[in-house]
This record gives C-alpha cells, sequence and structure tokens, in this order.
C-alpha cells in the first residue's frame, strides 16, 4: 500500500476520518508492522470509548453539558509520539525509525474496556485484558521465552520441548509447558491470581519450590500473607473478562467499582455514601455504562451525577 498523506493523518488525530478514511489508516499502519511496536491504536480506542461514556453521562444533566470530553486535547499522553513516528514514514525515513528502536522490548497495551489477542513469536497466543500491560524482551522465542505482565492475560502456551514459558508479575513466576491459563497481577490489587485451564503449571514466589497446578486449580497470592494458596475456581468467574463480560461474585463496593473504572476509563468519588455494604453476585454483557449505573443505583439505593471530572455516588 503507498504512503498515506499528511491530511489524512490529521484527519485521523482530529477524530474526522469518515469510517473508510480510518481504514485506510489502519491498513497502512498494519502494513508497516508498527503493531511490533508500542500499540499506536490504544490511545485513539481509549479516547472514542471515553468521550462517548462521558457524553452520554453529562446528557443526564443540563448543567453538565459544557464540559469538555476527557483526552479531546490534542495533548493526550503518547499522541506526541505517535505524531512523530507518522512524520518520519511521511518523510521516507520509516527504515531509519526501524533501526533506530530495534533494541526495545516489544510492549503490547490495552486501555480502558480493551480486550486485544496476539500471537508472539514462539506460536504462543495471548488475549489481553484491559488496562493491562505485556513486555517482551529482544530474542524472544530464541534465546527465551520469558515475558512480563501487568493486569491481566490468558495465556494459549505453544509447546516448545526444553524450552519453558515464564511469565512475571513483579512477585509471582509462572512457567507452563504447553498449556493454558490466566494471570491477574494488577499492581494495585492485593492478590495475584494464576488460574489453570488445561494443562500444567509451576508458581514459584522467589526462590521457593513453588506449586504445581492441575486443570481447574488456581493459586492466589497475597503479599500480606506471602503465601501460596492453592484451591479451586470457577472457570466462568474467571474468563468471562475474554467475551466482555463484566463478573461479579460476592463482590464489595471496592471490587464493583474498579472494575467499572477499569472497563469504562472512568473515576468514582463515593465519599457521600454512607451505606457501603455493597455484596454484588451476578453479570454484564459489555453493557453501556449508564445501564449498569440505574442498575446498581436501583439495588443500593444511591444516585449519581458526574461532577468535575468524577461520577459522585451518594445518598437520596
Amino acid at each position: 500500500m503507498a504512503p498515506i498523506d499528511r491530511a489524512l493523518l490529521e484527519k485521523y488525530f482530529n477524530g474526522e476520518c469518515t469510517p473508510e478514511e480510518e481504514s485506510m489508516v489502519y491498513r497502512w499502519l498494519d502494513e508497516n508492522d508498527l503493531d511490533e511496536y508500542p500499540d499506536v491504536h490504544s490511545e485513539r480506542k481509549y479516547d472514542r470509548k471515553q468521550r462517548k461514556g462521558w457524553e452520554q453521562l453529562s446528557g443526564l444533566d443540563e448543567g453538565l453539558r459544557a464540559l469538555p470530553a476527557p483526552g479531546s486535547t490534542y495533548a493526550s499522553r503518547g499522541r506526541w509520539w505517535v505524531a512523530a513516528a507518522m512524520l518520519i514514514f511521511l518523510a521516507g525515513g520509516g527504515l531509519l525509525y526501524f533501526n533506530y528502536f530495534r533494541g526495545y522490548e516489544k510492549e503490547y497495551t490495552t486501555s480502558f474496556g480493551e480486550i486485544r489477542s496476539f500471537r508472539l513469536a514462539d506460536g504462543s497466543t495471548v488475549t489481553l485484558n484491559a488496562c493491562s500491560v505485556l513486555k517482551v524482551r529482544r530474542g524472544f522465542g530464541r534465546q527465551h521465552r520469558d515475558v512480563q505482565l501487568q493486569g491481566e492475560a490468558c495465556f494459549d502456551i505453544h509447546g516448545q520441548p526444553g524450552k519453558a514459558f515464564t511469565v512475571h508479575t513483579g512477585k509471582l513466576a509462572v512457567t507452563a509447558l504447553g498449556t493454558a491459563f490466566n494471570v491477574t497481577a494488577f499492581t494495585e490489587d492485593p492478590q495475584t491470581i494464576v488460574s489453570l485451564a488445561n494443562g500444567k503449571v509451576l508458581v514459584a514466589k522467589g526462590d521457593t519450590p513453588g506449586v504445581i497446578l492441575a486443570p481447574g486449580e488456581e493459586v492466589i497470592y497475597t503479599a500480606q500473607e506471602n503465601q501460596l494458596k492453592k484451591e479451586k475456581f470457577d472457570f466462568r468467574k474467571r474468563f468471562a473478562w475474554k467475551q466482555m463480560i463484566i463478573y461479579f461474585d460476592n463482590a464489595n463496593i471496592d471490587e464493583v467499582l474498579t472494575k467499572l473504572e477499569r472497563f469504562y476509563g472512568v473515576q468514582f468519588e463515593i465519599s457521600q455514601l454512607k451505606s457501603r455494604q455493597w455484596r454484588l453476585t451476578g453479570e454484564y454483557s459489555n453493557p453501556a455504562l449508564q445501564e449498569v449505573l440505574e442498575s446498581l443505583s436501583f439495588n443500593y439505593d444511591f444516585k449519581y451525577r458526574m461532577e468535575a471530572g468524577k461520577i459522585i455516588l451518594s445518598e437520596f
């Protein structure tokens, strides 16, 4: 595909492209193999998704209609990097750009509400949940099969005799030989969870002997207890996110709001909420944010409004 012109790129960054023009930009990005480097798509997806949700909520209150949508300025984080990359390609310097960044590790990222699947160099498949980062050092598949995860991901490992696949979370190391498993390791969460769908994995903390899991078993590690606890798990609960389902199992208010913040890219303020004794069990299949808020407000008897960039929950 021939290089696209500067005018089309400017329309892309300003959100003014038609669906056909946007498709042309994506095809051009894919053909130039930019997916091997930090994700240039996620910022735009995040802006668009967050802006849509913001506009829906703003419509609930006449006084909020003038609020600017988050991410509406050109100065969103990481946008300058994308713009610089495009200008280099338009100037005919694409080869120089790739040579300059060749020594860097690959980084796959997802933003709020985004789920992304991709295949690694060794044939293994990874599905990355929202607000997650997977880093891969140079030489993966040849010299090593080690990756670093922050967030949540489901791994379907391609067997490679004599070369184990290891996921490092900063707290645990999960080593597999031909298997499928889920790792939940968000930095702000108190627990790190490794759930095995099939095959066999070894979960270790530091130099400890570790725990071997069989299908249907998971390890839960809590820093405060500093031990690996093995137990059975519910497949629906652990893997529902791959189908864009928000799943709750006797969840308290902190767990509920944290999941919603990751899914929709919003922030909640609950200082005006007296009753916080939530125990929510159920699921939402890729719902609109307003739909979830209406359901929760009915069940837990609160009202909500948007103010100063946050969703405020308060008593009636």
